[in-house]
């Protein structure tokens, strides 16, 4: 009975993984056939053309969005921005650039999982000129679009010489997490003068403050860290690995310090590594309120809500 009981779990065991595996099993074609696809039916407006699961999900900046609905009506258009990452590994495929909304160009990334063949996950980050700011006030997010022309780094095929594994990959930009929480830029593996963006507006290249010891030519760059508030950088989801382009997109929720009154910062961050060094940091973000769940994906580590007033 014993033996007959075994032999049945490890017919269902070996029944069941093939669907296990083909959940997995889109390469980096396939990958950007169905980027490509979910894209273009967005533009048009037709959730039917994009081969989306029976249980597809989709958010933007945090908020779960009816089929059909949000970027589905608001994107006219791709922008004049656009980069494409691919990760087999996770199956998951992330843009990064523009998308026209009307006459206004917005700053996204977006993060998109295929499974079965079929579209399941889609995760926005979506940012505007007229976004509020830090403290809630309206249009005073970091925003810079013909700087995102101008820096965005083309896509790239690094030869497979020069590649480094996805786990040192994904070392290497924990490395600038690191420095931010601790505040010390001797953390972050960087390069000097290594860049960082924020909605296309660089946040590196002004004089070194008094007491800052990590720079370049006297300015700061991506490793400069000070003391601004971001208690933890939490909730690190490195969704694309993309070891044949060395970049990596990761997002993640800048915490506050308890009792500091500014908001949160949920965004994406695309990361490009040369030899074992940041080179340059590019994040669409947005400020989310108090009152938002983020980022509102499984295994929700964020679920404390609703938060008090008071909480940031």
């Amino acid at each position: 009975m014993k033996n007959a009981l075994t032999a049945v779990c490890l017919v269902a065991l070996f029944i069941g993984a093939p669907d296990r595996a083909e959940a997995q099993s889109c390469n980096r074609e396939c990958l950007r056939e169905h980027l490509d696809s979910y894209l273009r039916a967005v533009t048009e407006n037709r959730p039917s053309a994009a081969r989306l699961w029976v249980g597809f999900r989709q958010t933007e900046n945090a908020i779960v969005i009816p089929e059909g609905e949000g970027v589905w009506k608001s994107i006219t258009a791709l922008g004049s921005v656009q980069r494409r990452y691919f990760d087999p590994a996770q199956s998951q495929a992330g843009y990064f650039g523009t998308v026209m909304m009307g006459e206004e160009e917005a700053v996204v990334a977006l993060r998109l999982k295929v499974e079965w063949d079929q579209v399941t996950e889609a995760e926005w980050f979506i940012a505007r000129k007229g976004d509020p700011g830090l403290t809630g006030e309206p249009g005073r997010t970091p925003f810079d679009i013909e700087t995102l022309r101008r820096t965005l780094p083309p896509e790239r095929v690094v030869p497979p010489a020069e590649r480094m594994q996805r786990e040192a990959l994904q070392a290497i930009v924990n490395t600038y997490f690191d420095g931010i929480t601790s505040h010390d830029g001797r953390i972050v593996k960087g390069h000097p003068g290594c860049s960082r963006y924020e909605n296309g507006f660089p946040t590196f290249g002004s004089p070194m403050k008094p007491g800052m010891d990590i720079g370049h030519e006297g300015k700061t760059d991506c490793r400069t860290q000070a003391d601004f508030g971001v208690a933890t950088v939490a909730i690190r989801n490195f969704f694309v690995i993309d070891e044949e382009a060395q970049a990596v997109m990761v997002s993640a929720v800048f915490r506050r310090d308890a009792g500091n009154p500014k908001l949160r910062n949920h965004f994406t961050e695309l990361f490009h590594i040369d030899n074992g060094k940041i080179r340059d940091i590019h994040a669409a973000f947005y400020y989310a309120p108090d009152d938002r769940p983020v980022p509102n994906w499984a295994p929700y580590y964020d679920g404390t809500y609703p938060l008090p007033a008071s909480y940031r």
